[in-house]
């Protein structure tokens, strides 16, 4: 009888402690990762999609709540037909781990254009630009 408490405890122990394994594993591995240049920076060759990695900063954002807010304000950017990505003044490129589920890639230039992976180009206001930024520059602090 006492043989069989213990190994009732011992597989409830197993359980927990799986359990709790496992949901460690899932926060390390969810978050955004963006490079970035700061809004407002000038330079004198162009930053694109294809250089931002090497000439901006990196970061991971793991905070879910400011993950949401930066989706929002992107979901949220207007469709605009007289102004389209030119991929010459990038300022920012997001990505997000596969284990996060809903994944967003996008590239955003200087002047709010924005470019997800589906080939839509919609644009921010300088009030949702300027949120992403200030979401950013907390979250990426060195």
């Amino acid at each position: 009888m006492r043989l069989d408490v213990w190994a009732i405890g011992l597989a409830t122990m197993a359980l927990f402690l799986g359990g709790c394994t496992g949901a460690q594993g899932h926060e390390k591995t969810s978050g955004m990762t963006v490079y970035y240049v700061p809004i407002d920076v000038e330079t004198l060759t162009p930053v694109t999609s294809a250089n931002i990695q090497e000439r901006g900063k990196h970061c991971v954002i793991h905070s879910t709540k400011d993950i949401d807010k930066i989706r929002d304000v992107l979901h949220a950017a207007s469709s605009a037909a007289s102004r389209k990505f030119s991929d010459k003044r990038v300022r920012i490129k997001i990505s997000e781990t596969p284990n996060s589920g809903d994944e967003l890639p996008a590239v955003v230039e200087k002047e709010g254009e924005v470019r997800f992976s589906d080939g839509k180009e919609p644009v921010l206001s300088r009030k949702e630009l300027k949120e992403i930024e200030k979401i950013i520059e907390t979250e990426c602090k060195p």
